[in-house]
């Protein structure tokens, strides 16, 4: 039964009240999913034949990156075959899978320096900006993008560090990194857990966070310390009560999400078969697909999917290589290596196409199109175009969001490369997004200060 079918049929249960409520809004919801792969994406990857032809195939030859090669005044290739390109096959149309190609546009000579490159660009890569030093796409859009959802953000991904939480790709603000859940299993259970227990866990949760509340309602009755401890205070009990909150619209939300959930870790064979230390590519299959089930069953709008969040490794199946991605850019001229690496590409552009799939073949409420209508989902790297990246080009692929006006129609952009006038920044990208989820003032995201070539959108991508 389709998500939308389900909840139709509980507006005449008793969770009718909530569901009338959580869908009575006068425009649809927006939604954005950003997907990193570690380590960089070689522009090669995401550049169709069409797009070597128009560039000049004798000036690429054989190299992986030639941003210099492209056009003073960039150029646009519409009704592009993008799935001719190394990466983009599963954009294709197979069997009973429709093709994704007229809902894609890849994005080619967006530079980002200011990020500074290396292994990897750290929160630099979300947030236009030196590591560490300026909130995230996904968090300065969070608020806008919540919009009744119990969750303001997802973020969820695979690391070769063995805790189950990281923090290296995403931030609320300067110094104040936002988690990454790594586990699968342990965000299963996080974002989860109250809808599969039902009442009995759901009850749990509520009592543990009801005692923490009561008991800093207490203290702060007989608080007689300084101003600045008991603002201390205040702001844990309004987290509290806010996680009280959610907990209760979980719980009422319980019946509708529980038969969109993937099946649990526990008979999951992605997590149970990844092996020891698991496979990157199995658990980031299994976090996607803890992710679609969250935006199918309305828990968020605005999810991160981060592929190698702890630095610069990860490891994957045998299958492909017993190396780890570290090792296998050393190596990058080894004709081996680089197979591999096209394989990962691969890999994360088939699991965005599954995704898109899914939101595409189901309606969006109260609303023309599908949930893909409604949804960007941006694939890039946390690094730009390569191992021990300058961030001088930043290969992009966006699906989706056509009622949120992007040209998402099978369009290939090149930009001029970096130094030329012509060239446009990874903040321009972000700034495009920003207005089709509805923020117009995005045009000065990014802290590039005088790197900055033109703030606002890029007309190409918009309209």
């Amino acid at each position: 039964m389709k998500r939308r079918t389900l909840l139709k049929g509980l507006t005449t249960g008793l969770l009718a009240p909530f569901f009338r409520n959580a869908f009575a809004q006068t425009t649809p919801p927006k939604r954005l999913v950003i997907v990193l792969e570690c380590n960089g994406i070689y522009p090669e990857m995401f550049l169709s034949t069409g797009a070597r032809a128009a560039i000049g195939a004798s000036a690429i030859g054989d190299n992986r990156i030639f941003f210099r090669e492209y056009p003073a005044l960039g150029l646009t290739l519409q009704n592009d075959t993008l799935a001719s390109a190394r990466a983009l096959g599963p954009l294709a149309a197979s069997g009973s899978d429709a093709s994704m190609v007229e809902r894609s546009a890849v994005v080619l000579g967006l530079s980002s320096q200011i990020t500074g490159g290396g292994h990897s660009s750290g929160t630099g890569a979300l947030s236009c900006a030196v590591d560490g030093s300026a909130p995230t796409f996904d968090a300065t859009m969070a608020a806008r993008l919540k919009q009744g959802a119990p969750f303001d953000a997802i973020r969820l991904g695979v690391s070769a560090s063995l805790t189950p939480i990281v923090y290296q790709s995403c931030l609320f603000d300067a110094g104040k990194p936002a988690l990454i859940l790594v586990n699968p299993s342990l965000a299963y259970q996080s974002l989860f857990g109250t809808i599969v227990g039902g009442d009995v866990s759901g009850n749990q949760r509520s009592q543990m966070f009801d005692f923490a509340a009561n008991d800093v309602r207490a203290a702060l009755a007989t608080f007689r310390g300084n101003s600045n401890e008991r603002i201390k205070l205040e702001r844990y009990l309004t987290s509290l009560e806010a996680l009280i909150s959610r907990e209760a619209q979980l719980k009422g939300m319980a019946g509708a999400v529980r038969p969109l959930l993937p099946v649990a870790p526990s008979a999951n064979p992605l997590i149970t078969n990844a092996g020891s230390p698991p496979d990157s590519l199995m658990w980031l299959e299994a976090q996607f697909q803890i992710a679609e089930s969250a935006l199918l069953g309305g828990l968020t709008n605005n999810i991160v999917l981060a592929s190698g969040s702890s630095g610069f490794d990860v490891r994957y199946a045998s299958s492909i290589t017993q190396l780890g991605r570290h090792d296998l850019q050393h190596g990058i001229e080894t004709a081996a290596n680089y197979t591999a690496i096209t394989q990962v590409t691969t890999k994360h552009v088939e699991l965005v196409a599954k995704l898109a799939r899914t939101l595409a073949s189901t309606p969006e409420v109260n609303a023309s199109g599908s949930m893909l209508d409604h949804t960007a989902i941006l694939f890039m790297s946390d690094n730009g175009e390569q191992h021990h990246s300058e961030a001088r080009e930043w290969p992009s692929l966006l699906v989706g969001g056509n009622s949120l006006g992007l040209k998402t129609d099978g369009r290939t952009v090149v930009f001029s490369g970096d130094g030329s006038t012509g060239n446009r920044q990874m903040s321009n990208l972000f700034n495009t997004l920003g207005h089709a989820l509805g923020d117009t003032s995005m045009d000065m995201f990014g802290r590039e200060g005088d790197t900055r070539i033109t703030p606002g959108p890029l007309s190409e991508l918009l309209g």
